[in-house]
């Protein structure tokens, strides 16, 4: 049985010692004693006990004495080099004084077991210190862990710190003096209990409470309400008023009300939430594997753009919508349109986030292999805000797919990940543009940002593509520390290593998208016609290899055109999706050469 020096123990329903925490000073073999001191008593002077040695074993093996841990105070939890040269000296001092006596075991067996102990006043003699002081530095020796950091000296607990004073008749402190003899200084004036409850009245009135008033207009008021005769009286006297300080006032602020109950008070909830919480770990934190989370937004790109049909028409600013997945920060789809945010521009982002993106990027005219955007995959979860996407319309769509989940309003902060992406593609890429805002910061008077448009729809979808693919590229310091493959496997901790690898290891939570799924269910729907010019919609005629086997537009010129259900792809007019047959999936429907002076342009334009 371990029975440790300076351990402390815990006996209850002993009979040999009362109950409570004692130290274990030392095991004297030669008596057969156990040394032990008492924790629980906080007397000055507390002298150690001793007890037989088998009697205390006894007490441990029938769980009547326990192991136990006592909090030393924390003016001892400090480094050596924090500790100032001052209480350094007084400590070695005090330890200088009984180091002869402490090593002495026949002297602290004598002075455990005792009433008087000779030992001890011989030795206080000797080195010339009065008996107490002795007693009491081995009181502080023994109770703090028998070390010579011990005797540190407690100042820090000097003057009674956060203990509310009494109060008194005189002011509490030194007189202030007047800064010159001309000038006669107000009498300090005493804080009493009804002060502080006009003090509490006037913070909860005036300050405490969301746009409330600065403190200095919160002081000025309750002045008018409090003391209004005292300030009156001094004027008609020519005397300062005896009234509390704007000092005081502000120090009994802090004392009545914590900092905590001051910064809620005096902020909504919402923006409390978001700007003013503490920020003890990130929303990422909980999402480290690639397709848990998905985050879709949409924000108005700080650039105005031309149509495709003549620089002299400003369109004004498109709307850019960004899928991007949590836990590796890659974006993995985007939608730029002239549409305002809603369900049919989501739609569009969302079919470009679950289809490989080469296609789409060559329709920018932009050459990408599809190891490049690797992100053709459906997500476990996909969060939005409480817009477009919390419809009737959405939910039928995607819920088959995927999860929905929605951020509470007004709070960005629960889609950082996306709305950060927002930001660098206005600073790094929109900003540097003819035809920006740059966010709004326009100074007054100066070129109206509309008349050096220059950009259409389709180079500013180009310039974010490339801003996207360079982001998917780019090193996030923080990537490093969410998962532990890209140490590992060496690779840099960019968004597309991240994606890869946790691909590659079977490590995350996506599933394969079904293309024609996808096309059916998120693409907008429309009505076409077929004629003997080929597939009519919106002043465009399409066609296709199985149109023109089957040879429909014969059948259509002799028998008549019919209606067909097609699905639309906004960002092109180059073809659509059309359902031959209604027990058939769609098939793209190239634009004919008769039609070719509105292709490569945006579906918006030529319908608007």
């Amino acid at each position: 049985m371990e029975l440790p020096r300076n351990s402390v123990w815990s006996l209850k329903d002993s009979e040999l010692l009362e109950d409570g925490l004692y130290r274990l000073l030392d095991i004297m073999q030669d008596v057969e004693s156990v040394i032990l001191y008492s924790l629980t008593d906080t007397s000055t002077t507390v002298r150690p006990v001793a007890v037989s040695l088998e009697g205390f074993i006894e007490l441990v093996s029938s769980r009547k004495a326990k192991k136990a841990q006592y909090e030393l105070p924390t003016y001892l939890l400090v480094d050596e080099e924090n500790i100032s040269d001052e209480h350094i000296a007084r400590r070695d001092k005090n330890y200088d004084l009984i180091k002869g006596i402490i090593s002495d075991s026949a002297f602290v067996f004598d002075y455990a077991t005792k009433k008087r102990s000779p030992q001890l006043a011989e030795y206080s003699k000797k080195i010339n210190v009065d008996r107490k002081s002795l007693a009491r530095i081995l009181t502080l020796y023994w109770r703090n862990g028998q070390d010579k950091m011990a005797l540190l000296p407690a100042f820090s607990k000097s003057g009674g710190s956060g203990q509310e004073r009494t109060l008194v008749t005189k002011p509490l402190g030194s007189p202030k003096r007047p800064r010159t003899i001309a000038v006669e200084r107000v009498a300090k004036y005493i804080v009493n209990d009804d002060d502080k409850n006009k003090f509490k009245k006037a913070l909860k009135k005036y300050y405490l409470k969301e746009s409330g008033l600065t403190l200095s207009k919160t002081y000025d008021n309750l002045l008018k309400d409090n003391y209004s005769k005292e300030v009156k009286q001094a004027e008609a006297c020519g005397r300062p008023p005896l009234v509390p300080t704007k000092k005081q006032f502000s120090y009994w602020r802090t004392k009545l009300f914590s900092k905590d109950q001051i910064i809620k008070q005096r902020t909504s909830e919402n923006d409390y939430l978001r700007n003013k919480r503490g920020a003890l770990g990130s929303i990422t934190d909980r999402s480290y594997l690639p397709g848990t989370h998905f985050e879709i937004d949409a924000t108005v790109a700080d650039v105005h753009i031309v149509s495709e049909l003549g620089s002299q028409y400003v369109l004004g600013r498109p709307t850019i919508y960004i899928v991007a997945d949590r836990a590796s920060r890659m974006i993995v789809g985007m939608h730029v349109s002239l549409y305002h945010a809603s369900w049919r521009a989501a739609r569009q982002a969302l079919t470009n986030s679950f289809l490989p993106k080469s296609n789409y990027c060559k329709s920018f005219g932009i050459d990408i292999e599809d190891s490049e955007w690797p992100c053709a995959h459906i997500p476990k979860e996909l969060v939005c805000d409480n817009g477009e996407m919390i419809g009737v319309q959405p939910r039928k769509a995607l819920t088959p797919m995927t999860q929905l989940s929605f951020s509470p309003p007004y709070r960005p902060d629960c889609k950082g990940v996306v709305e950060k992406r927002f930001d660098i593609i206005n600073k790094e890429v929109l900003h540097e543009l003819l035809g920006t805002t740059r966010g709004g910061q326009v100074v007054r008077g100066s070129r109206d940002p509309r008349k050096d448009a220059i950009y259409t729809l389709k180079e500013v979808t180009a310039e974010i593509i490339k801003a996207v693919l360079e982001h998917n590229r780019s090193i996030l310091d923080d990537l490093a520390f969410s998962s532990p493959l890209l140490i590992e496997n060496d690779l840099s901790p960019t968004p597309l290593n991240y994606w890869k690898i946790h691909l590659k290891k079977h490590r995350h939570e996506l599933q394969s998208a079904n293309r024609d799924e996808v096309i059916a269910r998120l693409l907008p729907s429309a009505e076409v016609s077929m004629t003997r010019s080929g597939i009519y919609f919106n002043g465009m005629y399409y066609s296709c290899s199985e149109v023109e086997e089957l040879n429909l537009a014969s059948v259509a010129r002799s028998s008549g055109r019919w209606r067909l259900e097609a699905r639309i792809d906004e960002n092109t007019t180059n073809y659509i999706y059309v359902r031959l047959d209604k027990n058939r999936e769609f098939i793209r429907c190239n634009l004919l050469p008769r039609s070719r002076m509105l292709g490569d342009k945006s579906m918006y334009v030529v319908v608007n």
